[in-house]
């Protein structure tokens, strides 16, 4: 069972990779916002009527925790896909991944739990790492605007993870995951205005894609995977995303990584791995990932 899980939450992890790419490409004729909203929707919906359909709705007396999931959820969707649109989608999907750093520091000077010196040093990878990847040095290259999303996305993706540990401690990871796209999807009809996009086939595809193969499957796929294996083992295998999006991008979009920057997304993979495994902070009912 074990093994199994983690085949999951690797194939899971693939999907959403891809997904980045399909993203990134779809930028030429929707904006970040746009793909937010239509993300949100329509992951709502799938995912609310397999919720309904095992009736797994219940909020267990949780609205204001799922609505406050919800809102983390629309940030931090539009505020990655900002950053792949800037920096590119390794770079963009590296620095959303330091998100478990910040769940780090929040155990530790928040919550006051023991962090094991390891983990630490994983942190420490992670963040070298992400400098690698955006090459920090060259201060010609950095794109703040980019950086700035990536950053939002990663405390984002913390408050994500956060708020996903509590609630998962009432309610099922199918349960959490639908409400909280149910929320998000609701924010982004009131925060921007609804309209059917105008654009090419080959779009609407893309489109399709990240609200089916990007969202909503691989979702199904993590909270499938965390029944068969601790969350540590999950985590670990969902750390392979970077790497993913980073191989897709470069056969697909052309967007090739220097050397450096490779080894920068291999220290982040490992040290947020490390984290991962060694703190399995996320609960054993709730999945790992947003992207």
């Amino acid at each position: 069972m074990p093994r199994s899980g983690v085949a999951l939450a690797l194939v899971a992890a693939v999907f959403f990779g891809v997904s980045g790419v399909v993203a990134a490409d779809a930028f030429a004729e929707v904006d970040p916002v746009q793909l937010a909203q239509i993300r949100s929707v329509g992951a709502a919906l799938i995912l609310g009527a397999v919720a309904y359909r095992r009736r797994d709705v219940s909020t267990g007396g949780r609205l204001g925790e799922l609505a406050a999931l919800g809102g983390v959820l629309a940030v931090v969707t539009v505020a990655f896909y900002v950053a792949i649109d800037r920096l590119g989608v390794g770079p963009g999907v590296t620095v959303q991944f330091l998100g478990p750093v910040v769940v780090l520091v929040w155990m530790a000077v928040v919550q006051g739990r023991p962090v094991p010196p390891f983990a630490w040093a994983g942190a420490a990878m992670a963040v070298g790492g992400t400098a690698l990847v955006n090459r920090a040095w060259d201060l010609g290259v950095v794109d703040p605007v980019g950086i700035v999303a990536g950053a939002v996305a990663a405390v984002a993706f913390a408050a994500y993870l956060i708020l996903g540990e509590r609630l998962g401690r009432r309610l099922s990871g199918l349960s959490v995951t639908a409400h909280g796209f149910a929320f998000s999807g609701l924010i982004w009809v009131v925060m921007a205005p609804v309209s059917v996009p105008s654009v090419s086939t080959r779009v609407w595809l893309e489109l399709a894609w990240v609200v089916v193969g990007g969202t909503a499957v691989p979702f199904l796929l993590e909270i499938a995977a965390v029944r068969r294996a601790d969350a540590g083992r999950v985590g670990v295998a969902a750390t392979s995303e970077p790497a993913v999006a980073a191989l897709v991008a470069w056969m697909v979009l052309g967007q090739a990584l220097t050397v450096v920057q490779l080894v920068g997304v291999g220290l982040v993979v490992a040290g947020v791995a490390t984290i991962q495994f060694l703190t399995a902070s996320v609960a054993p009912d709730v999945p790992p990932d947003v992207i």
